[in-house]
């Protein structure tokens, strides 16, 4: 059983943070940042603001783009790793807070960022058995919280926001998430995780390197196992962890420039939220047209990785 998009939506916080800020409160510069990363600004949620706030604007922007109410939805998903409580869910406080009162039910996947991969891998495996009709997918953090502010390699890379997309039963195989793959493999623990503070902990080497290499892998897998070339696929929208390493994996991918959607330059790195945000500029921006065929690559903490394949 097939599936199809059907709305979108998104929301980035209204505080911008320039470069220009870490200029004043760390030994960087406005060519140190860029040059290294790409990014020119980030979005940063309000203190007062949940990881669950930013889900459910998104979901709402969502719902309207589909023309639905919040009970037409029978199942939400929601990746994130930057939850402010281990319990309940984040896709639990988005039912409530949309209003929903038909008992759907909801989960978080923590993947990173890989996470909304493994959340498209898991409404896929729920529409091909016929268990759900119409599966909302959110992607939302809030990567401030785990800043280091005196650590300038790491403190420049993160934003926050959150996107979303509704996914329908359909007949067609071709349609919305067409394939998927993930994979983890835990010995890579120490290249990036969560320290005490809570920070992140990043060997910058280590994940360029892996980075630049798994995504390109799970891509090609994709399109083999789907049976699509690459003349095919109008978008590549990679995971937004820098411009260098997305750059990278185009030139591995044998893809030009102009086929990749770039939105790091404006939300930086919102791990499990930057594909599905950047989905929606493109739709937004008009760059992006229905019906055209997507590949999705990222890279996250765990070692996490995997693509996914969709069509607009």
């Amino acid at each position: 059983m097939g599936n199809r998009l059907i709305g979108y939506g998104s929301y980035l916080p209204e505080k911008i943070v320039t470069n220009e800020y870490f200029t004043k409160i760390l030994d960087t510069s406005e060519e140190w940042i860029v040059s290294r990363t790409g990014i020119k600004h980030r979005h940063f949620a309000r203190d007062d603001e949940s990881v669950s706030d930013m889900a459910t604007a998104a979901a709402r922007a969502a719902l309207n783009n589909a023309g639905l109410q919040p009970d037409d939805i029978d199942l939400i998903i929601v990746a994130t790793t930057t939850a402010e409580h281990a319990f309940p869910s984040v896709a639990s406080m988005v039912s409530r807070d949309l209003g929903m009162t038909n008992n759907a039910p909801g989960f978080d996947v923590r993947g990173a960022c890989t996470g909304y991969i493994y959340a498209l891998h898991c409404a896929r495996a729920f529409f091909n058995a016929g268990i759900h009709h119409r599966i909302m997918v959110i992607g939302a953090e809030k990567m401030s919280r785990f800043i280091d502010w005196k650590d300038r390699s790491t403190a420049i890379l993160f934003g926050d926001g959150a996107g979303a997309m509704i996914f329908e039963h359909s007949s067609s195989g071709y349609s919305g998430i067409i394939d998927t793959v993930v994979y983890a493999d835990g010995r890579g623990y120490g290249m990036l995780h969560e320290k005490p503070g809570p920070h992140v902990e990043m060997n910058g080497p280590e994940t360029y390197r892996n980075a630049v290499q798994l995504m390109p892998e799970a891509a090609n897998f994709i399109m083999d196992d789907a049976g699509i070339h690459a003349e095919n696929i109008d978008w590549i929208i990679p995971h937004q962890a820098n411009l260098r390493i997305i750059e990278s994996g185009a030139e591995r991918l044998g893809f030009p420039l102009e086929k990749i959607i770039v939105t790091v330059d404006k939300h930086a790195n919102t791990s499990g939220a930057s594909g599905a945000l950047a989905f929606a500029w493109g739709m937004d921006t008009g760059k992006i047209k229905h019906g055209q065929l997507i590949m999705y690559p990222a890279f996250g903490s765990g070692l996490t990785w995997g693509a996914a394949m969709i069509r607009a």
